[in-house]
C-alpha cells in the first residue's frame, strides 16, 4: 500500500510539474510573439515557492545601437517604486520611530491640516494632498535634489478633500511621506533607501539615477521609447520633460531579478515582522472610478479583478511596470517594458489567466 501512495505521489508530481511546464511555455509564447512582431520589449519573470520558473529579456533596451534586454537591465519602475516608500514607513514604525497615528505637523510644519493629517492617511491616499507638479512655479530645474525639496510646493496648494473624506490616489502623499523619512534618518531618500534596502538584499541592478544623466555608454539601462505612427518607436530624450527626479513618488530603476529579490524578502518576513506585514498589505482605502478600482494598503495596492495579488503597477510615457506577488498562489510575477505603447494591465491579465485558470 505503502509503494501504492509513494508512486501515485510521484505521477501526481510530475504531472503538476509537466503542467506547469506547459503554461510558462504558453506566457514565453506570448511575449517572443508580440517581441517578433515589434509590439513589446522588456522582461519577464515568474517565480513560486519552488524557484524561478521564468526569467528572460525580450527585444531591445537600446534600439538603436541593437543592445538586447536581460534579467539584469534596469527599466524605470515609475509608480512601480512607491512600494520602498511604503516598506520604509511601515518599517520605520516596526522600530519605533514612527506611529501611523502620528500627524505631519509632528516631522514637517506648514502643511495644510498638518495637525489632523495622519501617517495612516498618507499611506492610503486618504490624506487629501494635491499632486505636488501641480503646484505654481514647479519645475524640475536642477534645483530639486531630495523630497524635502517639495515642500515648499505642497505648502502652497490647497487640498483636495478634508483628510479621510476620500481616497483619490496622488504623488503628493508619497513625495510628503518621503520627506518624513528624510526627517526622521537624516538621510536623502534615495540615501536611506539604500541602506535600508539595496545594499542588504544586494539588489545590484536597483538606484535612483536620474534619466536625463545617463549617457550612451550606460547600456544597462533600458532606453524607453514611444510609437509615432509615421517614424516608428523614438527614444526619449535625456531631459526633464521625461522624467522627474527619481524618489519617494517613483522613478527608481531596478530589474526583474532585482524585484524578484525584494519580493522574496518582503514576502518571507525577512524586512517586515508578521504584525507589520499584515499591517502593510491589509486593505483600508479603496478608489473607485468608471473604469477601475484600487484597493490600497500602506502604499502597496491589494488587486482582486482575478486572482489576489499585492504589489504595484506603473506607467510613464517609455516604460511600464507590474510587480505583483500571489500569496494564495506563492507566486510572483514581474512585467517590465521600454515600450510605452504597451498596456501592461492587459498582458498581466493575459498571464494571470494561464497560469492560474481564470
Amino acid at each position: 500500500m505503502n509503494k501504492i501512495i509513494i508512486i501515485l505521489t510521484c505521477i501526481l508530481v510530475v504531472f503538476k510539474l509537466s503542467a506547469q511546464s506547459v503554461r510558462i511555455s504558453k506566457v514565453d509564447s506570448i511575449f517572443t510573439n508580440l517581441t517578433n512582431s515589434d509590439l513589446f520589449s522588456g522582461a519577464v519573470l515568474i517565480s513560486d515557492s519552488s524557484g524561478v520558473l521564468l526569467s528572460k529579456g525580450y527585444g531591445f533596451s537600446d534600439r538603436e545601437n541593437k543592445i538586447y534586454n536581460t534579467p539584469n537591465t534596469r527599466f524605470v519602475l515609475s509608480s512601480g517604486s512607491k512600494i520602498f516608500t511604503g516598506l520604509a514607513i511601515v518599517n520605520l514604525a516596526q522600530q519605533g520611530k514612527i506611529k501611523f497615528t502620528d500627524t505631519i505637523g509632528q516631522y514637517i510644519k506648514g502643511l495644510p491640516k498638518g495637525d489632523i493629517i495622519t501617517i495612516h492617511q498618507l499611506l492610503t491616499h486618504s490624506a487629501g494632498i494635491a499632486s505636488f507638479y501641480a503646484a505654481k512655479g514647479f519645475t524640475y530645474d536642477g534645483t530639486i535634489k531630495n523630497c524635502i525639496d517639495h515642500i515648499p510646493y505642497i505648502r502652497t496648494m490647497a487640498l483636495d478633500y478634508m483628510p479621510g473624506d476620500s481616497c483619490i490616489y496622488s504623488v503628493g502623499n508619497c513625495m510628503v511621506l518621503g520627506a518624513v523619512v528624510e526627517k526622521i534618518t537624516g538621510l536623502n531618500f534615495q540615501h536611506y533607501i539604500e541602506e535600508f534596502l539595496i545594499e542588504p538584499l544586494n539588489l545590484t541592478n536597483t538606484c535612483f539615477t536620474p534619466y536625463w544623466t545617463l549617457t550612451d555608454s550606460q547600456r544597462q539601462y533600458a532606453i524607453g521609447y514611444k510609437k509615432n505612427d509615421s517614424i516608428g518607436y523614438k527614444p526619449n530624450a535625456y531631459d526633464y520633460n521625461y522624467a522627474f527626479v527619481p524618489l519617494s513618488a517613483g522613478g527608481a530603476w531596478s530589474s526583474v531579478n532585482d524585484l524578484n529579490k525584494l519580493d522574496k524578502a518582503v514576502f518571507s518576513g525577512e524586512i517586515l515582522n508578521d504584525e507589520y506585514l499584515k499591517i502593510m498589505t491589509t486593505k483600508y482605502t479603496e478608489m473607485v472610478t468608471e473604469t477601475y478600482k484600487l484597493e490600497f494598503g500602506y502604499i502597496w495596492l491589494i488587486e482582486n479583478s482575478n486572482t489576489r495579488c499585492i504589489g504595484h503597477a506603473g506607467s510613464s510615457s517609455g516604460w511600464h511596470t507590474w510587480n505583483y506577488y500571489y500569496p494564495e498562489k506563492k507566486t510572483t510575477i514581474i512585467l517590465l517594458t521600454n515600450m510605452g505603447s504597451v498596456d501592461i494591465f492587459n498582458l498581466a491579465t493575459q498571464v494571470d489567466k494561464i497560469l492560474f485558470n481564470n
